[in-house]
């Protein structure tokens, strides 16, 4: 009969290990039952006091065992701490529950995998860090080539400001003497302070700015005006200028000439001794720096011209002293003179009798100009078609200029000067506001077609214009209009413009 010495249960004597603890069966004794003394290795122990039990399965194990004989679980030894020195304990195991080690699961130990293969991971995370970045480098790249060569391609519009300028805006507009004519001075130029060339052009650059600006304004309705002209002025001693006129010119522009000699006529120039002289001043009015062909065209109509020919415009400043120097005066003396004397000084009637002969000196002074200038510039008025026109006369030649709509009132306004009397010829310089549109229209179409857009056209009333034709697309629709108001001072009113795509290859 064996017994369990930790339990006391009881067992056949073919029993070796209790059942319940797994402890080693020992042989009954009449005595009480006793601990079995296992010895492990050299080292006895009480076989009680140091078995293991699993954690899993409940089996027992002795002091030493690391492994679980039933289950195959890893053992936690609560036992006191063994000499380290001594050799390993022998485990004894029951045959019945032994288990094979093929059929044992394998624990892995994963905190001494994680320290075999710390180091080999962290080598791979960082090369795999680093080449990630140069991918993404790489990718930036070539985002950003791609994009460039998009924007540089076909795909850029060509911004407004890529359009040529309107004539007028080519240069700022000039008003300079010729180079290739000189300063023409016709008289004496002796005296203490003689006109030469030198002072003659400082007085011209002086006073140029008030050039610039009646040039300036008559830009602002037609701004391809270049004109040139030799401007003549009879400069009296005292330094003043007596009658200011313009022989000739290479455009009819009357009303421009007009300004340019009413602002000469109040220039200054400095007293002489001498007699009064003629200057020839040669004025070129231009938009841009090339004025070669002007000066060519202006030497030769000055080259044809007669010294006797009549200038196409010429006006006198009225100034009390060319009034008071009128040849008229000096003939009324003799005849105050004699007057027969009064021979009753007392009596107060002959006072007034002794004005009757300067009455009579007022007589033969010559007759005041004729009012033809009046007579025509009323009947122009008269009508208000005609009210933009101006006139000169030179004897009975009549020079219209200024504007009226079109070549209907153009026609009116010759007709009516003719009708006026005293008038022999007429020289019609008229401008009409329907040839002013059809020129800036041409100008619009002009720059359209060089942006591209030949199939777009303006028509021009006034300052507003209206754009119609067809494109290929909204933005070239969109453009069309910022060429149209930078090529000319006008608004797009209307956008009559289609837009009709093509086909897939462009047709």
């Amino acid at each position: 009969m064996k017994s369990c010495p930790r339990c006391g249960k009881g067992y056949p004597d073919s029993e070796t290990f209790c059942e319940d603890d797994g402890v080693a069966l020992a042989v009954a004794s009449g005595g009480p039952v006793r601990a079995t003394t296992v010895m492990t290795g050299d080292m006895p122990h009480s076989a009680a006091a140091a078995e293991i039990e699993c954690p899993v399965c409940g089996g027992k194990a002795q002091p030493g065992e690391v492994i679980c004989n039933f289950c195959g679980t890893r053992l936690v030894n609560d036992s006191p701490a063994v000499n380290p020195s001594a050799p390993p304990a022998k485990t004894r195991v029951s045959p019945e529950n032994y288990v094979p080690a093929s059929d044992r699961p394998t624990v892995l130990d994963h905190h001494a995998a994680d320290d075999a293969n710390g180091d080999e991971g962290s080598t791979d995370r960082g090369i795999i860090g680093v080449l990630g970045f140069v991918i993404a480098a790489v990718l930036a790249l070539a985002a950003g080539a791609w994009l460039a060569i998009y924007l540089s391609g076909r795909h850029t519009i060509a911004p407004v400001a890529q359009a040529s300028p309107s004539p007028a805006a080519v240069s700022s507009p000039a008003v300079t003497l010729a180079k290739t004519i000189a300063v023409q001075i016709n008289g004496s130029l002796t005296g203490e302070s003689p006109r030469d060339a030198a002072t003659l052009t400082k007085v011209f650059n002086d006073n140029k700015a008030a050039l610039d600006g009646v040039y300036g304004h008559a830009l602002e309705t037609n701004p391809g005006l270049n004109e040139g002209l030799i401007m003549r002025l009879h400069v009296l001693p005292d330094g003043s200028v007596g009658d200011a006129s313009v022989r000739v010119s290479t455009a009819a522009n009357p009303s421009v000439d007009a300004e340019v000699v009413k602002a000469a006529a109040i220039w200054k120039f400095d007293p002489s001794t001498g007699a009064a002289v003629d200057v020839d001043y040669p004025v070129v009015l231009a938009t841009s720096a090339d004025t070669a062909s002007i000066e060519s065209d202006l030497s030769s109509k000055l080259a044809a011209l007669s010294p006797n020919q009549t200038p196409e415009y010429a006006m006198t400043p009225s100034s009390p002293a060319v009034v008071a120097a009128s040849p008229a005066a000096p003939p009324t003396e003799p005849e105050i003179a004699a007057a027969p004397p009064m021979v009753e000084p007392e009596v107060a009637p002959a006072k007034p009798r002794k004005h009757h002969p300067a009455s009579g000196a007022l007589a033969s002074l010559p007759p005041p100009k004729p009012a033809l200038i009046e007579r025509l510039n009323d009947e122009l008025k008269a009508n208000r078609k005609l009210r933009r026109v101006q006139a000169y006369t030179s004897g009975g030649n009549v020079t219209l200029f200024g504007k009226v709509f079109d070549d209907n009132d153009k026609g009116l306004a010759e007709e009516t000067a003719r009708g006026v009397s005293g008038v022999t010829a007429v020289t019609d310089n008229l401008t009409t506001d329907t040839q002013d549109w059809a020129q800036t229209a041409s100008r619009i179409n002009l720059q359209l077609q060089g942006a591209g857009l030949g199939g777009v056209s303006a028509k021009v009333i006034g300052t507003s214009a209206y754009l119609s034709g067809t494109v290929r697309a909204q933005p070239d629709k969109e453009r069309a209009v910022s060429i149209a108001q930078a090529a000319a001072p006008i608004t797009v009113r209307e956008n009559l413009i289609r837009v009709e795509p093509g086909s897939m290859f462009g047709f």
